[in-house]
């Protein structure tokens, strides 16, 4: 493959043009669902160009598909070493220590992420979800009303509402947002 000219020719001249080439081929590999393929060639750019600003970023989405979320935790901070301001990244974190059951980490991670770009639903929303699986209903329901709010035909937000609201036993005001739904055709879902 072509990767194996790569690092032949690696340490006499490296052109980043052909390395995005290679890179290109990598997330091919990845959007393939190959992943053990792409995290062996995702690894490979990063030895051969550690400041590849998305490679290690892939490398650990990679490794995700994988379950294998101690790599991914290492990609992504690796990838963070690059891009400190990384939303996504931080955003991946986030998946990552929920996956691990870490709440605490993956709540530090949105809340990180939440610094940076405050507007992003799906940070918002993750730490809202973070927050109901730890107990804190009170606060992921606020969160979820301030996004409902920015976002009122969201039916993924409304549903965690749904639920929330359920699991505190305010069932009137469940209610009231199905029936709002119900009365704009959205709540198919929830007959």
């Amino acid at each position: 493959m072509k990767f194996n000219k790569l690092f032949k020719n690696f340490g006499k001249k490296q052109d980043e043009k052909t390395l995005e080439g290679y890179f290109v081929d990598a997330i091919c590999e990845y959007e393939n669902a190959e992943y053990k393929d792409a995290v062996k060639h995702f690894k490979l750019i990063t030895q051969a160009f550690p400041e590849h600003p998305f490679a290690y970023l892939y490398l650990a989405r990679s490794f995700i598909e994988l379950k294998l979320f101690e790599e991914a935790i290492d990609a992504l901070f690796s990838h963070l070493n690059v891009d400190p301001t990384s939303v996504e990244a931080l955003i991946y974190l986030g998946l990552t220590y929920y996956e691990c059951g870490e709440m605490e980490r993956a709540t530090e991670r949105y809340q990180q992420a939440l610094s940076l770009r405050n507007e992003s639903v799906l940070v918002r929303e993750n730490l809202a979800i973070t927050r109901l699986a730890t107990g804190e209903l009170s606060v992921a329901l606020d969160d979820l009303v301030a996004l409902h709010e920015d976002r009122p035909d969201d039916l993924n937000i409304v549903e965690l509402l749904v639920l929330t609201l359920g699991k505190l036993g305010k069932w009137e005001a469940a209610k009231q947002y199905v029936n709002k739904l119900k009365s704009n055709g959205l709540a198919a879902n929830f007959d």
